[in-house]
C-alpha cells in the first residue's frame, strides 16, 4: 500500500468516525430523510474514490508529462511551509470562485445543489454531492501537480488541513457557540479568527434557511478570508433554526446523484390534505 493510498483510508476512517459519533448522538435522525442522506454521502464518498481519483489521475498525469515531460520532481527542494502556505491559499482561493459560481450560475448549481438538500447538519454533508460535482474541484488538481514535481510532503498537508475543516464545518455539534458563551476571555482573539478562518457558524448559516441564514455567501472551505475579501461573509453567531432547501424533499434522487446524466422535474407539492392523510 503506498502512501496516497494509506492518506485515503485514514481520511476515509476519520469520515465514518464522525459519522458513528453524530449517529449514536441522534444527529443523523433530525435529517427528514436520513436514510436518502447516508445513500447519497455512500455515493459521494465512492465517486470521489472510483471516479474521480482515477479520472483525474490519469488526466493531470498525461497533461503534465506532456507539458512538462522533463519537470518531475523539480520543486522538491523547495521548502514545506512556503510552499504549503501557497498552494492552500491558491486551493481554497479557486474552491472559494468554484463554489461561489455554483451559487449564481444555474447549471453548476445543479451539480452542487444535492450537497444543500440534506435537512440537518452532520458530518455525512461532507460527501454528500452529485457524483460528477467531484470532478470539479481544484484540490484534485492541484493534489496532481504537487505530486508530480515533488512536494508529496505539502499534498498530505493541505489534504489534512482541508479535510479536517471540512469535517468540523459541517458537523452538528456548535462547539465554537459554546467557546464564546462560556470562555469570555478568548472573545477579542476569536473575534478576528473568526474573520480569516470558516467555522461551524458561518458554515452552517451557508447551509440555513431564514433570516439568520446567509445560503448566497460563506462560500470559502479554510479561509473565511476570501469572504471577508469580496463582501460575501456573514457572521450570524448563532444556530440555524431551519437547514436545507424549500423544496429538498421533492427532488428526484436520480437527478440529485447523476445529472446532468438524468433530468427530473421537482415533484409538485403536496396539497395540505394529501401531507393530513
Amino acid at each position: 500500500m503506498n502512501v496516497e493510498q494509506q492518506l485515503g483510508l485514514t481520511i476515509i476512517g476519520v469520515f465514518l468516525a464522525a459519522y458513528l459519533l453524530e449517529l449514536l448522538r441522534g444527529r443523523i435522525h433530525r435529517s427528514r430523510q436520513p436514510g436518502r442522506d447516508a445513500i447519497f454521502s455512500l455515493a459521494g464518498l465512492m465517486a470521489q474514490v472510483g471516479l474521480s481519483g482515477p479520472v483525474l489521475g490519469a488526466l493531470s498525469g498525461w497533461a503534465l508529462i506532456t507539458l512538462l515531460p522533463d519537470s518531475a520532481g523539480s520543486w522538491s527542494h523547495w521548502p514545506f511551509w512556503p510552499a504549503f502556505i501557497a498552494f492552500i491559499l491558491l486551493e481554497d482561493f479557486l474552491h472559494y470562485w468554484l463554489h461561489r459560481y455554483a451559487h449564481e450560475w444555474r447549471w453548476l448549481w445543479k451539480l452542487h445543489r444535492t450537497h444543500h438538500s440534506g435537512t440537518a447538519m452532520n458530518v455525512g454533508l461532507v460527501f454528500r454531492y452529485n457524483v460528477f460535482w467531484t470532478l470539479l474541484l481544484p484540490q484534485s488538481w492541484i493534489a496532481a501537480l504537487l505530486v508530480y514535481m515533488g512536494q508529496m510532503e505539502v499534498y498530505f498537508a493541505i489534504t489534512a488541513v482541508t479535510f479536517t475543516v471540512n469535517v468540523v464545518t459541517h458537523m452538528s455539534s456548535r462547539w465554537d457557540l459554546w467557546l464564546w458563551e462560556k470562555v469570555p476571555a478568548i472573545r477579542p482573539v476569536w473575534a478576528v479568527v473568526r474573520k480569516v478562518i470558516t467555522t461551524p457558524d458561518t458554515h452552517h448559516a451557508h447551509h440555513g434557511m431564514g433570516r439568520e441564514a446567509h445560503s448566497r455567501g460563506n462560500y470559502a472551505v479554510v479561509f473565511f478570508l476570501w469572504d471577508t475579501l469580496f463582501g460575501t461573509g456573514k457572521i450570524p453567531h448563532q444556530a440555524q433554526t431551519r437547514i436545507g432547501l424549500p423544496h429538498s424533499g421533492r427532488l428526484h434522487w436520480a437527478e440529485e446523484l447523476l445529472w446532468p446524466m438524468v433530468s427530473k422535474p421537482v415533484a409538485p407539492r403536496a396539497s395540505p390534505a394529501a401531507r393530513e392523510a
